[in-house]
């Protein structure tokens, strides 16, 4: 494990080679979570309300196959895999007053063959949080992006403190079936105070030995030198925009899926092309 103490952020954001939008269905709508599943697909989720449903979709954002999962869809808010298994994590929160969050595991041999697969349960709570809702100045409990990397699953909280202060709790879990587990935070990541729409995390991916996090104005390369976490801007959006997931797919692409917005249209499939 990586030591975990002080950050440093530069602005420094990249040019991109190209930007290619895609419509996506108005099954996605409220798409919320994108994961790789082979060079070809990925695996979407939508968010609370929704059915517990896998999207399996091309590089156009087109669904070419739906996956029902035997669990109840609270929030589900984002997804992760290794090389087993397809992690969901049913974390959402934007009030900070659930008592009843969890992950999903699915093995990935299940969703080759199946329409209807089974997953394994893991509820947990935050070892920080004891009142629900807590004070405006300590709701850190909201949750839109997780990765999995170097073993673990790492959770990023979504900031919602009242004045805002840039902070992100991160959580780095071991997921073991059945279990009910309180989860200590593992390190604090600090954004710049601007605003929510500017500086709350809302994804994750892993890129090799990397972490790309998302805010809705930027993705964020972070890195892990010997004295710890490092931090910079990989590249900013043309503008505002509500990006849920990201994923990296290799040669330097990335798949963004923003949720549907009525000031900033439908739902869309983005494929970013960075140096």
């Amino acid at each position: 494990m990586h030591r975990l103490v002080g950050l440093l952020t530069l602005l420094l954001p990249a040019f991109v080679y190209a930007q290619t939008s895609y419509k996506l269905p108005i099954e996605l709508s409220e798409i919320s979570g994108l994961e790789k599943w082979t060079d070809s697909t990925l695996i979407a989720i939508n968010d609370g309300g929704n059915k517990p449903i896998l999207y399996v979709l091309n590089l156009s954002g087109q669904i070419i196959r739906e996956i029902t999962v035997n669990a109840t869809n609270v929030d589900w808010e984002a997804i992760a895999s290794d090389e087993n298994y397809l992690y969901i994590g049913d974390f959402g929160n934007n009030m900070n007053e659930r008592k009843d969050l969890c992950l999903y595991r699915i093995a990935k041999q299940d969703l080759v063959k199946d329409s209807l697969v089974n997953a394994e349960k893991m509820s947990f709570r935050y070892q920080e949080q004891t009142n629900f809702p807590p004070s405006e100045k300590q709701r850190y409990f909201d949750a839109e992006a997780m990765t999995f990397f170097e073993g673990q699953l790492w959770i990023f909280t979504k900031n919602s403190t009242k004045p805002f202060d840039g902070i992100s709790y991160l959580y780095t879990v071991q997921f073991e079936a059945n279990a009910n587990k309180t989860i200590k935070k593992t390190a604090e990541i600090k954004l710049n105070k601007t605003s929510y729409l500017k500086d709350a995390i809302t994804s994750a991916c892993t890129v090799g030995n990397h972490i790309v996090l998302s805010t809705y104005n930027r993705l964020i390369l972070m890195t892990f030198p010997k004295e710890g976490i490092h931090m910079e801007n990989l590249y900013y959006y043309p503008h505002i925009q509500q990006v849920e997931a990201c994923v990296y797919l290799g040669q330097n692409q990335y798949f963004l899926s923003n949720e549907k917005n009525k000031y900033l249209g439908p739902a869309k499939f983005i494929k970013l092309t960075l140096p």
